[in-house]
């Protein structure tokens, strides 16, 4: 596997920002439509533009959301300074920072970011040109320096997520090297410190693998880490793996266990811990158009429903599947083609293996051309979707970001959905 070494080459651009330094000052964000002024020096830490008065110019697409503190926080790729940008929202609706939170610094621009929250601060990561990097963000908005570069190599492939317990945050990406694709995890601390030589493969087994994804277990104090992996002269058969990793950074499972092993292909899998079983969910293609599966996995990675469980069977194409969990039960939402445009559709599956919706119920409304590559997150009793679109059909990327509350009684609270970037 080729790699590039984490410090001491002249030249980077974060020069001490690098793994295993200290953070630097926090600085509480300017607010106004002055740019403001981008430093690569630790010391200087980091601020945040925002403009409050109105939703922020078009966006791009890949969104993420968590909740924490009382509030939602979503991210994703745009087309301003730094690449990566976000707004928190209130459980009531209520956009907090509708200009946005600029939260790369770099002179990098960054892609398709991940987020979570630890107990304290949100962890954002993302992809750049020559590796990824990461920031701490306050509930409050203040983006914390100084960025933490998670690993330096030009060879990993994204989308770069990220699960987090109180102390540890666990980063997952792919690295692709002579011998194929590799899934990788790295280990940060609470206080935004990449841990030395953390960085490891977990899933050697197969040379295709991608979109890698992680949920914490309280309980048993590890992660499990999903993704979908194959043979590189045989991509399109791809199966969905597991690994449990402990918060020391131990992998338990060796090269990792099979979760479903389907005929066709199974792509694109999320994972949420429900405090009795992981659920996963994925795309998968058994019956030729691509449909949402599931299963459940116990605490010791035993699986529970190795056939897979049938999320939805609808006509056309559902894919890019993302799960949250709350009490009995957890909100998948997917890309749908079913109308023929693309979709956000949903549907509620509980801890005993039940589909309550049939094939689900849509999310997103008419009124918008195309909606794409949904997350979501549950907090104050409601589940948050957000999502890429576009006002006419503009391909191949979206223009802006929305976002939809949901209840667990499965009612969808925002027709039209919530803007969190504006539209033109």
């Amino acid at each position: 596997m080729k790699r590039e070494v984490r410090a001491g080459i002249a030249g980077l651009l974060f020069g001490s920002m690098l793994a295993g330094c200290g953070v630097a000052p926090e600085l509480e964000s300017p607010r106004g439509n002055e740019e403001p002024e981008t430093s690569t020096n630790a010391e200087a830490g980091l601020s945040a533009h925002r403009d409050d008065a109105k939703p922020a110019a078009v966006a791009r697409y890949g969104p993420a959301v968590a909740y924490g503190d009382g509030k939602y926080f979503a991210v994703w790729t745009d087309v301003r300074a730094g690449g990566i940008w976000g707004t928190r929202v209130k459980p009531d609706g209520t956009v907090l920072d509708k200009g946005g939170i600029r939260i790369n610094f770099s002179e990098l621009t960054g892609a398709r970011p991940g987020i979570a929250f630890n107990g304290t601060y949100f962890f954002v990561v993302w992809g750049n040109t020559d590796g990824i990097d990461g920031v701490r963000v306050k509930p409050d908005g203040t983006v914390v320096g100084p960025v933490f570069r998670v690993i330096q190599t030009d060879e990993f492939q994204g989308p770069t997520r990220v699960a987090c317990s109180p102390k540890i945050c666990l980063v997952t990406y792919a690295v692709t090297g002579d011998d194929g694709t590799v899934i990788y995890v790295t280990r940060v601390t609470k206080d935004g410190v990449v841990l030395p030589s953390s960085d490891r493969s977990i899933g050697a087994g197969l040379n295709y693998a991608a979109d890698a994804s992680a949920a914490w277990n309280n309980s048993k104090k590890e992660f499990l880490v999903v993704w979908s992996a194959g043979h590189v002269e045989d991509s399109e058969n791809a199966d969905i793996y597991g690994n449990r990793v402990k918060e020391d950074g131990t992998v338990l499972d060796d090269d990792g266990f099979p979760i479903s092993t389907a005929r066709g292909a199974q792509t694109t899998p999320d994972v949420e811990w429900t405090g009795k079983n992981y659920q996963v969910v994925w795309s998968d293609t058994r019956n030729a158009n691509p449909d949402i599966y599931g299963a459940r996995v116990n605490g010791q990675g035993k699986v529970k429903d190795p056939d897979g469980i049938p999320i939805t069977l609808a006509a056309a194409a559902q894919t890019a599947p993302r799960i949250a969990h709350h009490n009995n039960k957890s909100l998948v939402v997917w890309d749908d083609t079913r109308n023929g445009p693309h979709s956000i559709w949903g549907s509620r599956w509980d801890e005993d293996g039940d589909v309550w919706d049939g094939s689900g119920f849509p999310i997103s409304r008419k009124g918008l051309a195309q909606q794409y590559l949904p997350d979501v997150a549950y907090g104050s009793d409601t589940f948050f979707t957000v999502y890429a679109a576009q006002n006419v059909y503009d391909p191949p990327e979206p223009h802006f970001i929305v976002g939809t509350r949901v209840t667990h009684q499965a009612q969808v609270k925002d027709v039209p959905a919530i803007p969190l970037t504006r539209k033109h």
